[in-house]
């Protein structure tokens, strides 16, 4: 390690003497230079004053030669002159410039000549001009001096060249001692000192400090000493702070390992190739491998479904350039055994081991997905039928009408009401109900075509929304009327549910769209409208909306309203029509309500009786009128009129028969007049029964055991199925005024009557004959076998407070 120090040029001692030597030598040669400048400078100045003395020295002997002529003395004074060394030449010419004496040496280069060159030229001259102060209109003569500088300034190059040899030993003395000294006052501790920091092993440090000698402790090499102790101490508690780090990092990756293969989700790393870097056992599992095994594995190996890993490859290339993480809400993946699964991904950029990678972490949703799909299924789709509910129809329609309103192409909506669903309903509980609206449901789904929509809005209310994108109107009607016919056909048919035999019907209510301006809301109160015309006009049938229906709509809804307006102000009025024996005597009345209304007078119940049905006020206006007529029967039995035996005949309506507190209502508002239940007789008509004998009977039943009498109403008109005279409890058959009207002039009726009175002998039946008008009429029904009469002939309606009971005329003439 310190061997690079066994280099002489390489030691420090030899590096700072060598800086201190240049730095001598620099600072020696820059004042030499000076100094000889200066020497230079003075020795220049000298020659000139020297060569001065002797050019005034020799000018007046040279003057005398010239203005004299002597030629003789001429010459002695340029031999003369000659003595000196640096002199070259000497010339002295006369007035007339003709040479009276010269003198010359060749000029011999020496080896400073170069240097004397660069200051000087090759030759310096001097002349001095010869004048004779007697003779000073004479043109003067002259003394031509020309010397060496290079032989003149050798004095000077001899004292400049010992000044750089003694200089140049100086400083190589001065850079010996240098070495020296830095050597042992710097080189050598700190030599030492890289020995011992050499033989320093940090892992094995225990007490081992560095030590310098003593005349350094307080030097720089004493703190640096004491620096690099601190520093194998940092050093050392470093070392175990990292050791103990390491043993925790270990620890912790371990838990982390653990705890990464304990998570569910699935987690894995890949480098750019797609090669798995890592994974958790989450996903090892996925594959049903070892996660050992999985390690430099390509992803693609795994995966069979390129449409899949496909999707997943684009995202993770979008990563990787962008570098920034990105989340796949829902992706379709497979498992192994090809079972279908949906994950949330999360896909970022990662470094394995400083190398570029991905982190891929997968999360399975599917049952999270199952449960959103059963909450979405649940807020679209009805809880009962499974079918679309309002909000999705209004989706879907929404979608139709706006391409219907773009294209021009025709769609239809048809709007299901089921004719008899609320009497089920009542009678058999919400059970049945509800189990027969499922079969509903199947048998609507079967009988549409799967493009098309079937939704359940409530209750006993289904919608059709028809997608046929017809663009011919009249082809669309057609198509939607064979679609009407053959629900009604199926919804016809009787339902089986736990053992009853049930009969529905339906009335649809027809809307083709596009029309202008319409919407949504439109469409379902235009199809909503048909509907109730199709109910209008017998039930079971369907209808197709037009304008006028709307107006019709609005007269019924205003017709509502005013009857719910006559029962809070007890507007309806209650007329009483007598029944009577063969021999005129009083066996009860029926009861016949009537509207008085404030503006338009008496109202006839043909006119309001449908609109109360249709609307659900008959329950309400029924119960009124059962309170109303036993309140009657108490004030008749105070004034000492209404007689035991006879009986208050009041028609009740298939809605309030099929209520599941009817009888409990029923006694409540009889007995708490203070009247009896013998004295009510409830009439119920044939389509009532069929609806659901089953309960019909059982009902019938309930009432008879509290002592009221039930009379079949309108017998003949209905299904006129004489086994119902068999089958049902009642006590009076009332056969309905078409067979008696035609008593004595059609032989059919005459012998229909004759069957049904003695039909009603056998069980005990009795019978009453309906709007009995002539004597004639009243005798042949007592002839066929009726007890008990009713009708204009006898008696008309009449309030309570008009009835003249004296003045009854019906007899029989034998």
């Amino acid at each position: 390690m310190l061997g690079s120090f066994n280099s002489f040029n390489q030691r420090l001692s030899f590096r700072l003497a060598g800086y201190a030597v240049l730095l001598a030598f620099a600072i020696g040669l820059l004042l030499s230079a000076v100094q000889l400048f200066q020497d230079f400078k003075e020795q220049e100045t000298l020659l000139d004053g020297t060569i001065n003395k002797i050019l005034k020295a020799s000018e007046p002997p040279a003057s005398r030669a010239v203005h004299t002529l002597d030629p003789a003395l001429a010459h002695e004074v340029v031999t003369g002159l000659m003595q000196y060394s640096f002199v070259q030449e000497v010339v002295i010419r006369d007035e007339l410039g003709e040479t009276l004496a010269q003198n010359t040496i060749p000029h011999i280069k020496s080896k400073t000549d170069w240097l004397t060159q660069t200051f000087f030229a090759e030759e310096k001259t001097y002349i001095v001009p010869l004048n004779a102060p007697e003779f000073a209109n004479i043109k003067p003569g002259q003394l031509k001096l020309v010397i060496n500088p290079d032989t003149a300034f050798q004095p000077f190059y001899a004292r400049a060249l010992n000044v750089f040899v003694t200089g140049f030993i100086r400083n190589l003395l001065l850079a010996i001692l240098l070495i020296t000294v830095f050597y042992y006052a710097i080189t050598k501790p700190l030599f030492v000192l890289a020995q011992q920091f050499s033989r320093l092993n940090p892992k094995t440090i225990d007490d081992k400090r560095l030590t310098v000698p003593r005349q350094h402790r307080d030097t720089e090499l004493g703190q640096l000493s004491r620096a690099g102790n601190h520093f194998i101490d940092t050093v050392q508690t470093l070392m175990e702070e990292n050791q103990n780090n390491h043993r925790a990092l270990a620890r912790s990756e371990m838990r982390l390992n653990q705890l990464i293969d304990q998570v569910p989700q699935l987690i894995v790393s890949l480098d750019l190739e797609g090669t798995i870097l890592f994974c958790n056992q989450s996903f090892a599992y996925f594959y049903n491998r070892n996660a050992g095994d999985l390690i430099g594995m390509q992803l693609e190996q795994l995966h069979d479904h390129d449409e899949e890993f496909q999707a997943l490859e684009q995202v993770a290339h979008s990563v990787q350039v962008n570098q920034t993480s990105t989340e796949i809400r829902e992706l379709n993946w497979t498992k192994p055994d090809n079972e279908l699964c949906y994950l949330t991904v999360q896909i970022a950029p990662f470094e394995h081991f400083s190398a570029p990678a991905l982190l891929i972490v997968a999360t399975d949703i599917s049952e999270q997905k199952m449960v959103q799909d059963h909450i979405s299924h649940m807020a679209n789709h009805d809880a009962l039928t499974g079918l679309p509910n309002r909000i999705l129809l209004n989706d879907r329609l929404g979608q139709s009408l706006a391409t219907s309103q773009r294209t021009g192409e025709f769609n239809a909506l048809l709007f299901i009401d089921l004719d008899h669903f609320k009497t089920i309903n009542d009678s058999l509980g919400h059970g049945i109900g509800d189990l027969l609206l499922k079969k509903v449901a199947k048998v609507l789904t079967a009988n549409v075509r799967t493009n098309d929509t079937i939704a359940r809005l409530g209750g006993d209310e289904f919608v059709v929304m028809v997608q046929s994108f017809q663009e011919d109107r009249e082809a669309l009607v057609r198509d939607v009327e064979n679609v009407c016919k053959k629900l009604l056909d199926v919804l016809a048919e009787p339902f089986f549910v736990h053992q009853h035999q049930l009969r529905i019907g339906a009335s649809i209510g027809v809307v083709i769209f596009p029309n202008e301006k319409e919407t949504i809301e439109d469409l379902l109160r235009f199809a909503d409208t048909a509907m109730y015309h199709a109910k209008e006009n017998g039930r079971n049938c369907y209808a197709f909306y037009h304008e006028a229906m709307s107006q019709a709509v609005e007269k019924q809804r205003y017709l509502e309203n005013q009857l719910h307006q006559a029962l809070v102000n007890e507007d309806f009025k209650v007329y009483y029509q007598p029944l009577v024996g063969v021999e005129g005597d009083i066996c009860g009345f029926e009861a016949l309500i009537r509207w008085q209304h404030p503006k338009k007078g008496m109202i006839s119940p043909a006119e309001f009786i449908p609109s109360l049905e249709i609307s659900g006020m008959i329950v309400p206006v029924s119960d009124w009128l059962i309170s109303h007529c036993s309140e009657q029967i108490v004030e008749w039995r105070k004034s000492g009129f209404w007689q035991e035996g006879w009986y208050m005949s009041i028609n009740i309506s298939p809605q309030q028969f099929y209520q599941e507190d009817m009888i409990r209502s029923l006694k409540t508002r009889v007995e708490d007049t203070g009247t009896k239940l013998t004295d009510i007789c409830l009439e119920i008509t044939e389509n009532v029964a069929v609806e659901s004998i089953e309960f019909t009977v059982l009902r019938l039943q309930q009432l008879r055991e509290f002592g009221v009498k039930i009379a079949l109403d309108d017998f003949g008109t209905g299904y006129s199925s004489l086994s119902y005279l068999k089958e049902l409890p009642i006590d009076i058959v009332k056969i309905d005024r078409a067979f008696i009207k035609e008593l004595g002039s059609d032989h059919k009726s005459e012998a229909m009557v004759a069957a049904v009175c003695s039909i009603a002998r056998a069980y005990s039946l009795r019978v009453t004959a309906e709007g009995v008008e002539t004597q004639k009429q009243m005798l042949k029904a007592s002839q066929c076998g009726c007890h008990v009469f009713q009708g204009f002939y006898i008696d008309r309606p009449q309030p309570a407070e008009d009835l003249e009971l004296t003045s009854l005329t019906a007899t029989l003439e034998i």
